[in-house]
């Protein structure tokens, strides 16, 4: 027999997270509509494989609804918040990163400059 208190899931959470998260509203945001803390939905990802699927859907359908906002925006402060959301919501192509050869390169160049500016040549260590 089951112990404890019975979970507040719900399958109709699938489309839920999805319709709701697709107005651009964070996963955060998903809780406190339906009322329950972030970890129980985290918890009913491990639990419910339908609700996961649901929930990486969800995410990229507000990244969808982010990008396409903001494509049909002007100069705005709008613009800038959604930039922002976005490179919190898909870091892995919004993010300002540099490419760890350009970063190496840039080093380098900088190294370069300094050597030369402090009129020193460098010295092979043998």
């Amino acid at each position: 027999m089951a112990v404890g208190r019975p979970t507040l899931y719900d399958e109709s959470y699938c489309e839920g997270v999805i319709d709701f998260m697709g107005q651009g509203y964070s996963y955060t945001a998903y809780a406190g509509h339906i009322r329950v803390n972030l970890d129980t939905l985290y918890e009913w990802q491990k639990v419910h494989p339908e609700f996961s699927e649901a929930t990486k859907i969800a995410k990229n359908v507000r990244c969808a609804t982010l990008e396409r906002e903001l494509l049909a925006e002007d100069v705005s402060p709008r613009v800038t918040a959604r930039i922002f959301a976005l490179k919190n919501a898909a870091p892995h192509e919004w993010a300002d990163k540099k490419d760890d050869n350009e970063a190496l390169k840039d080093a380098i160049t900088v190294i370069k400059r300094i050597i030369v500016d402090s009129g020193t040549e460098p010295t092979n260590a043998a």
